[in-house]
């Protein structure tokens, strides 16, 4: 029978923190007819009427997985962590797959929120409601959120006894959830029983769980009358291009929904999640600069399994090499000395000046590279916190070596199949990157082409070259259209086989 009221769950550690987690379930039943769960996920177990999930309860929910052999609160906080994770994990998951949990709220210190958040980023899809009451969440958050849609809240003060400032920030995310859990839940009434994001039991790391091996055996079950969810790739070098592409894909496709995202690192990881999870039904990858900074050692890299879940999963994809001219560093003075020591950067553009693409580039002192430098380095400042960094032939060379191997490793048998296609924008890569600006170098990016094109010979992944620069309009209607027709042909397969 499907519920009438939103169920709330309440994850902590009741061992060192149970007055503060039955405080958050009397402040959150005040607001509306709601069912609030406690989870205790504390290193020493604890027994109390009011806790509806103990340690006992989820460590031996799962057949698959052998309950600890060891006393959970004889191990250390690292390892108790680990122990307990992935049965947290498996078996929040599962109540969301039986649509018995709509929102959920942790409240913890270092360890409880490192529990707490793994349980959100594993167990559950982005979208579904999720938020934190941490001492930590005043810091580096990166950790906790990953790629997900973690909700941070600072507690300002520890959370060890309750006064009436932590009642007040308790009270306030006990607002925050009943209100997220209620928008969800009315949402569900008039749609399908959620299905679970992932159908074997979680793995204790994020990276393994989301990156690329979620879903992929999952059959897709998209109808003619779901939008196309479509995933966009931008850096700011590359905007014109998203947008045309953006305007001509909803112009052939008018039952499509964009999602774009932004090329910094966390962007494409949280792109190929949703991919993973099936949330997304095709990919115009334009701009692949995250594999650019991975390669070479740039800040906003995507780690090492980006392309990897659409080319598991088979989807439409159309893959281009938007902003691979460039590395992304923080301030001069944050880039490594490998590149920058010695190099007199002459980035003579002051804090609060122009950072629109084009304006002033760098490069190497007149005097000529650093003493032990390879060759000379073209930086250009995007603003005063960004500087990049123009890719050299040879790091060409392996950026696309590892393009062709994320786009071919793990292709689940394509065979004659292949539902990605590679636009190579020959006239440049980036509104840096054409015959007026700072980083047009032709011999890099043929060494990028030609590399590109030498790895996917042979395969079923086809290759269309476009004299155009990535930016202008024909080139990104090209790779728009060329996405529709992959789109059209699998809804095609799809209705065949059905």
């Amino acid at each position: 029978m499907a519920p009438t009221t939103p169920t709330i769950l309440v994850l902590g550690t009741c061992d060192t923190k149970l007055s503060e987690l039955l405080y958050t379930k009397s402040q959150i039943e005040k607001y509306v007819p709601c069912t609030v769960q406690i989870m205790d996920i504390g290193r020493s177990a604890t027994s109390h009427e009011l806790i509806t999930f103990t340690q006992d309860i989820y460590t031996s929910h799962f057949t698959s997985l052998k309950r600890p052999t060891v006393e959970i609160e004889s191990l250390d906080r690292s390892k108790y962590i680990d122990t307990l994770a992935p049965y947290a994990c498996s078996f929040v998951a599962d109540l969301f797959a039986e649509n018995k949990l709509h929102a959920i709220l942790g409240i913890g210190g270092s360890c409880g929120t490192a529990l707490a958040t793994q349980v959100m980023r594993d167990a559950l899809p982005v979208g579904f409601p999720k938020l934190m009451v941490s001492t930590m969440a005043s810091g580096d958050v990166g950790p906790y959120v990953g790629q997900t849609d973690v909700t941070m809240m600072y507690s300002v003060v520890d959370i060890a006894g309750r006064n009436r400032l932590l009642e007040r920030v308790l009270g306030n995310a006990a607002g925050a959830i009943v209100g997220m859990a209620k928008v969800y839940f009315d949402d569900l009434v008039s749609k399908s029983t959620p299905t679970r994001p992932d159908d074997q039991p979680h793995a204790v790391s994020d990276e393994k769980t989301h990156s690329t091996d979620s879903n992929q055996s999952q059959p897709e079950s998209q109808s003619q009358s779901d939008p196309v969810r479509i995933g966009i790739t931008m850096f700011g070098v590359t905007t014109p291009a998203a947008t045309t592409a953006r305007h001509r894909l909803e112009a052939i496709l008018p039952n499509c929904e964009i999602y774009i995202f932004h090329a910094t690192g966390s962007g494409g990881k949280a792109m190929e999640r949703l991919i993973s999870e099936h949330q997304l039904d095709a990919v115009l990858d334009l701009t692949t600069a995250e594999i650019a900074d991975h390669v070479v050692g740039g800040v906003l890299s995507a780690g090492p399994s980006r392309l990897c879940a659409a080319t598991k999963r088979n989807i439409p994809r159309v893959l281009s090499l938007g902003a691979c001219d460039m590395i992304n560093f923080g301030p001069p003075e944050s880039i490594p000395s490998a590149f920058a020591t010695g190099s007199n950067l002459n980035l003579d553009s002051a804090p609060g000046s122009s950072s629109s693409p084009g304006s002033a580039s760098a490069s190497a002192s007149a005097s000529g590279p650093p003493p032990g430098a390879q060759q000379e380095r073209v930086f250009h400042r995007h603003n005063p916190t960004v500087t990049l960094m123009r890719t050299t032939s040879d790091e060409c060379v392996q950026i696309a070596k590892c393009i062709a191997t994320n786009l071919l490793e793990g292709n689940a048998g394509w065979d004659e199949d292949c539902r990605t296609k590679v636009i190579l924008p020959l006239g440049g890569l980036s509104l840096l990157d054409t015959p007026d600006q700072p980083f047009w170098d032709p011999k890099a990016d043929h060494a990028l082409f030609s590399t590109l094109e030498d790895e996917l010979r042979g395969s079923e992944i086809a290759v269309v070259r476009d004299e155009r620069p990535i930016n202008d309009p024909g080139f990104a209607t090209a790779a728009a259209d060329l996405l529709g027709d992959l789109i059209h042909q699998s809804r095609r397969a799809r209705e065949s086989e059905e």
